[in-house]
């Protein structure tokens, strides 16, 4: 074998090497970038999701803790401004007392919450201590507001699995104390 044929092979090699060490480098960098790119990319989360749906065999009777648990949930979706209401557990008077009430309070730019305390049984109805918050833009004052609230059994459905639907509620004057204050 001739000296010049040997060396134009090696030269021949060393071009291929070159071409493929280049095409690696690009690939290399190429892959550098898109893993950088994943890197900072916010992550995927997946949640997953419950449904809850309640069972069509159940009592129709009302324990004390659920009926509690329906009076707190259906008061602050009759008081509260932001609250979304649910048609299933008012009377449809109580649905336009709601929507009056809160027609008169946007008329003032009012904004009412009602944080129930505590539930008493009474007769044929509760009565509930709650506090109500107003707030005018920035300004807050709270008042002591008992309400009666009269219940009437119905049947329990999806839209409302408690069974109970409030028909009534009344606000009760505060009793004054005996010496006048």
């Amino acid at each position: 074998m001739r000296f010049s044929n040997a060396w134009a092979e090696v030269s021949s090699q060393n071009n291929v090497l070159r071409i493929a060490v280049l095409g690696v480098s690009i690939v290399s960098i190429v892959v550098l970038m898109i893993a950088l790119k994943f890197a900072f990319k916010d992550p995927l989360l997946i949640e997953r999701g419950c449904f809850t749906l309640t069972s069509p065999v159940q009592s129709q009777i009302q324990t004390p803790e659920e009926v509690e648990s329906f009076i707190k949930e259906a008061l602050t979706q009759r008081f509260n401004s932001d609250a979304l209401v649910i048609g299933d557990y008012f009377s449809l008077e109580e649905i336009k007392n709601r929507e009056n009430e809160q027609t008169e309070l946007k008329r003032r730019e009012i904004k009412q919450k009602l944080i129930v305390n505590k539930v008493q049984k009474k007769g044929e109805g509760f009565i509930v201590d709650t506090d109500r918050i107003l707030s005018v833009g920035q300004i807050r004052s709270a008042f002591q507001m008992p309400v009666f609230v009269s219940l009437a059994r119905n049947k329990r459905t999806i839209g409302n699995p408690y069974g109970l639907v409030l028909i009534k509620t009344t606000t009760v004057k505060l009793e004054e104390n005996k010496d006048g204050k």
